[in-house]
Order: structure tokens, then C-alpha cells, then sequence
């Protein structure tokens, strides 16, 4: 976790803020990090390879069960992306059948 030491919202040490651990195994982990002073998140995820290790971090708006759930959730697949995009652009009225949902 040194990889990742100051927030990259406020620049604040993370030692002040949360780190939890949500998933690991023997070549990877994923971390969650909650900064004290801002509260501002990121996932990170490492990867432990024969060269080294490689890591990313994405600042989020989730919380760590949150970020669990979609993790175990099925990929979104391109067809259905596109299939989204034409049933917006044909239909007028889709965001109003969304809000009555």
C-alpha cells in the first residue's frame, strides 16, 4: 500500500484514512481507501507479475460493498451497450419509462 500514500483529491498522508482490504489471492488484491479529511475514495487493484508489481487506483464514489457487488456482477457486453444506445435514440420518452420504473 505505499504505492498509493497521499489522497488525489486534498494530497492528505492516508494514514489518517481508511484502508480496507476487500479481495485477495496469491498473484492479487483489491483495496479500498477512504481519505480522513476529505472522505473522497479509491479502488485499487495489484497485481503481482514476474517483472514486478503493477497497480491502479480509480477515484469512486461507491463503498466497499458496493464495490464488491459489481465486481462479482456479470460484464457489460458491447451488443448490449449498443442495443441501450438505439433504444435511447429511437424513443423519446425512454428517460420517463426509466423513472417510472
Amino acid at each position: 500500500m505505499r504505492l498509493i500514500q497521499k489522497c488525489p483529491v486534498c494530497n492528505r498522508d492516508y494514514s489518517g484514512g481508511r484502508i480496507e482490504i476487500l479481495s485477495e489471492s496469491e498473484q492479487s488484491f483489491l483495496a479500498y481507501m477512504s481519505c480522513g479529511l476529505c472522505a473522497s475514495s479509491i479502488i485499487v487493484r495489484v497485481l503481482t507479475l514476474p517483472h514486478g508489481l503493477v497497480g491502479n487506483a480509480i477515484l469512486t464514489d461507491l463503498n466497499g460493498s458496493e464495490v464488491l457487488n459489481f465486481s462479482a456482477a456479470e460484464p457489460v457486453l458491447s451488443n448490449q451497450v449498443l442495443e441501450l444506445h438505439q433504444l435511447v435514440s429511437q424513443d423519446g420518452s425512454f428517460m420517463e419509462k426509466m423513472r417510472s420504473i
